[in-house]
């Protein structure tokens, strides 16, 4: 499919589905900012199309003081899509896009996989349903409230399980009780019982090229293993199932040395809206940065001496999930 048909597609999409989502989100649509990123099947970037397995389109909407994004994936080999909804973001952060109102995914034959909805501050808020590539229903998901943000006052959810049902329409869970399983488009897993919503005894999955077990006690981990393809064993507990990545010198440190490298002209500056600019990028397996993104109305030059002075500071030691070092997405301000 040419491009221009996929961008006359995300118009279409948009103009039918933005009036019933938010009146403040109507207005002009800027196809020049339109961003495309293009990932393979396990989700990391790739540089072109032709290597990818999905791509994204990010489409501004709306007047500067109420943008939102629409955020429209599709999978390559067909340019069917995949998947379509807003964010107030334009950039995905470490737990994914913050959506905003009702999020929707595909199975690459077209039939509908989830249906999910989202408030404003992109909590899960609702009913969730999720359907097999047959078209009958997987799971359905309900959010309860578990408590109150100490700093918006808003509320706080957590998801309730309340059916969950084999291919053939069997029910194995109903009411926060029974197995379930969780599949990702990869081909990652983590299936075992709940106990009154809770995660109990001996769950099993596979990720990061490698099988796992966690041993839980009324939804607290006790204790998990990983078993490696080269036979090797890692345990960890609730404590160290998970760490962020850290910088090479203590955070105060790190930010004071990377001021100490930038150097702008006075004229760049100037172009500056604020003061403090947010900087995105990947902290990878090796410790290596990459993947930097700033807000589209940064100036290159600001960016491009941004970029290379958190680089000069050294690599970072990286994230670790049940053991395992893995890429994390990581956000820091620089104040100029």
């Amino acid at each position: 499919m040419k491009r221009s048909i996929l961008v006359l597609m995300v118009l279409v999409f948009i103009g039918a589905n933005t009036e019933a989502f938010s009146s403040k989100a109507r207005g002009k649509v800027f196809i020049g900012d339109t961003i495309v990123n293009y990932f393979d099947k396990s989700g990391n970037s790739v540089g072109t199309k032709l290597a990818s397995h999905s791509y994204e389109c990010i489409v501004p909407v709306g007047d500067e003081p109420n943008r939102f994004f629409n955020i429209v994936s599709y999978y390559t080999a067909t340019d069917s899509m995949k998947s379509f909804a807003y964010s107030r973001d334009s950039t995905a952060g470490v737990f994914g896009w913050k959506y905003v109102g009702e999020s929707t995914t595909y199975h690459p034959n077209g039939q509908l996989k989830s249906l999910e909805k989202f408030d404003i501050n992109g909590s899960a808020i609702d009913s969730s349903y999720y359907y097999y590539p047959t078209g009958k229903l997987k799971m359905l998901i309900t959010q309860v409230e578990s408590g109150q943000n100490p700093f918006t006052g808003s509320p706080i959810t957590k998801p309730y399980y309340l059916l969950y049902l084999d291919s053939l329409g069997n029910y194995l869970l109903k009411r926060g009780n029974g197995f379930i399983r969780f599949d990702y488009d990869n081909g990652d897993y983590i299936e075992g019982e709940l106990k009154d919503n809770e995660r109990e005894g001996k769950w099993t999955g596979w990720n990061m090229e490698s099988r796992y077990e966690e041993h839980y006690l009324a939804g607290v981990l006790q204790n998990g293993k990983r078993f490696r393809a080269n036979g090797e064993l890692i345990s960890y507990d609730a404590d160290t199932r998970e760490s962020a990545p850290i910088p090479s010198l203590k955070m105060d440190q790190f930010m004071k040395a990377i001021s100490r490298q930038i150097d702008l002209p006075d004229h760049l500056i100037a172009q500056l809206k604020s003061s403090i600019i947010n900087v995105r990028f990947i902290v990878n397996k090796d410790g290596r940065l990459s993947d930097f993104k700033y807000d589209s109305d940064i100036p290159s030059g600001v960016k491009r001496e941004i970029t290379t002075a958190i680089q000069r500071v050294g690599p970072w030691k990286p994230g670790r999930l049940q053991g395992e070092p893995v890429a994390i997405s990581y956000t820091i301000p620089i104040r100029l």
